[in-house]
């Protein structure tokens, strides 16, 4: 059956080539960019045998990881139809372990695999050159490709069921713009004219980080074992060997939910080309509703924008008065990321009030109080979830000591769910006029009102994250396990502030509905 289906990928491989002249072009052009990248990696790794062994196991490792990265996210970004989608074979009535084999085998018949191999094959070759690294570099190559062409197999799988109907489209913009915050660092270390010096060990700092996650296992191990660290080298492979039977199982799992799924979109779900947005991708229920809602209103409402807009502005800003005194950089790296979690969690403390006359759907169709509290919540824990997990790293990455890592992430995870809990409460008890929606975001209220809630709601979230910022302090002028505890107390104590100011604003929402209502028209 395997061989069948390398017959079929062949087959799909030369159909493909019958194009327009237009297209052909296109392809051409893409093949010759491929070329020349293949190229340059063959190139950057031909130099590793004459290279220091640090230099060397840097740039491999980096190198490697960055084409791994580029497999796995390049399927979704382009989704374009997937000529070898599992679900294709459904009516076959084959079993899925047979069909995940097939397709994974013919998932090296491509052009991409292609260039993957050679590139790999330079990569094997550089480091063989290092006396008793030969088998090592073999078998880290085979580990490497598995690894590579499985990945975007899965990605690729992936991203045809979720950008189906042209869904989460509107999530290209938030990509866009946590990418744009996250070189943000790297763009202020470099205005401020960081030392070449500094900057190698920053380089060689994150190649260590780097060798030491999935992407760059099986790049690092040959490195290690040049080095005389064989135990640390098959150590390596084994846990590289486990990450691939990781995405063996989510490979299996995923083709035999496929295969019981028709292929094709649903035209019920269509509406002039367009799907329902977030409401196809969130649950059918009264809280994920309120939570496609919400996100719509993120994503679209100019008055949200301008709140996203100006959180890093802040972050970046609190930083100035310190550096004008003289405050070294490298010390303010920890500071801006707190302030931005700390901003993101405040972002509901009125979230009600833009809703204006808007609400009467929510009271008309007797929406539980948790349900409204908790679809409000999803957006700002999301987007909080996902500022932490790109830009924690790089805070501390530039800081230069990740030891703080746990401190950081306790003390951000704090601001966001304490933050996200007391506006929860707060925007339910203690609204206040807000600009009409379809209004300039620069607008004043055009009803007066008192915004007590807004210094109220932010002195409490400060307050829930003393704690974690307190014993985060401990671990800086002590070292020790602080940084643990810190983490601790940031998870309880933000977990516990989440989860009672939902069910007190779910509380208040319930009992103050009409009251609410009226106040929306209003205002």
């Amino acid at each position: 059956m395997v061989a069948l289906f390398l017959r079929l990928r062949l087959a799909q491989f030369s159909h493909s080539l019958r194009r327009r002249p237009t297209e052909l072009l296109g392809l051409a052009i893409l093949l010759a960019l491929g070329l020349v990248l293949t190229g340059y990696a063959i190139e950057s790794f031909a130099d590793i045998s004459e290279l220091a062994l640090g230099e060397a196991a840097t740039r491999g490792i980096l190198s490697g990881a960055l084409i791994t990265l580029g497999f796995l996210l390049l399927p979704l970004l382009t989704v374009p139809d997937d000529i070898a989608d599992p679900r294709v074979f459904g009516p076959l009535g084959l079993r899925a372990g047979i069909v995940a084999r097939g397709l994974a085998a013919s998932a090296l018949i491509s052009v991409p695999s292609v260039l993957l191999i050679v590139t790999v094959l330079a990569y094997v070759l550089a480091w063989s050159a290092h006396p008793g690294v030969a088998l090592v570099a073999v078998l880290s190559g085979v580990l490497i490709i598995a690894t590579t062409v499985l990945g975007a197999r899965l990605t690729r799988s992936l991203a045809v069921i979720v950008f189906s109907a042209r869904r989460l489209r509107e999530m290209a913009g938030l990509l866009g713009v946590f990418a744009l915050l996250s070189g943000l660092p790297f763009a202020l270390s470099l205005a401020l004219g960081m030392r070449e010096s500094s900057l190698a060990e920053r380089v060689a700092e994150a190649a260590s980080a780097v060798g030491a996650s999935p992407l760059g296992l099986a790049w690092a191990a040959p490195a290690d074992a040049a080095a005389g660290d064989i135990d640390g080298a098959l150590g390596k492979l084994t846990l590289a060997l486990l990450f691939l039977a990781v995405l063996w199982l989510l490979w299996y799992a995923l083709v035999a939910r496929m295969l019981r799924t028709r292929g094709g979109v649903d035209p019920s779900l269509e509406v002039a080309g367009r799907g329902l947005g977030w409401f196809d991708v969130m649950p059918r229920t009264a809280a994920g509703a309120i939570a496609a809602r919400s996100l719509s209103y993120w994503v679209r409402d100019g008055r949200y924008k301008l709140a996203l807009a100006v959180i890093p502005v802040i972050s970046l800003a609190v930083i100035v008065p310190f550096l004008v005194i003289g405050v070294w950089w490298q010390n303010l790296a920890l500071v801006p990321l707190p302030v931005a979690c700390l901003f993101i969690g405040w972002l509901l403390h009125n979230d009600l009030a833009h809703d204006s006359s808007a609400l009467w759907m929510h009271i008309a169709a007797n929406v539980p109080g948790w349900a409204d509290r908790l679809g409000r919540a999803i957006p700002v824990l999301a987007l909080g979830i996902v500022v932490i997990a790109l830009l924690a790293p790089i805070s501390v990455l530039l800081y230069g000591d990740w030891t703080v890592f746990p401190s950081m992430l306790g003390v951000c995870i704090s601001a966001v769910f304490s933050g996200v809990g007391i506006s929860s409460y707060l925007s339910a008890r203690m609204p206040y006029a807000a600009v009409r929606p379809g209004a300039s975001p620069f607008a004043q209220p055009q009803s007066s009102g008192s915004a007590a809630g807004q210094a109220v709601s932010f002195f409490l979230i400060v307050l829930a994250c003393l704690p974690s910022l307190l014993l985060a302090g401990m671990e800086l002028a002590e070292g020790g396990d602080w940084g643990l505890y810190s983490l601790l107390a940031g998870i309880g104590v933000g977990l516990l502030v989440l989860v009672l100011g939902i069910a007190a604003g779910a509380r208040v929402f319930s009992r103050q509905a009409p009251e609410l209502l009226a106040f929306t028209l209003r205002n």
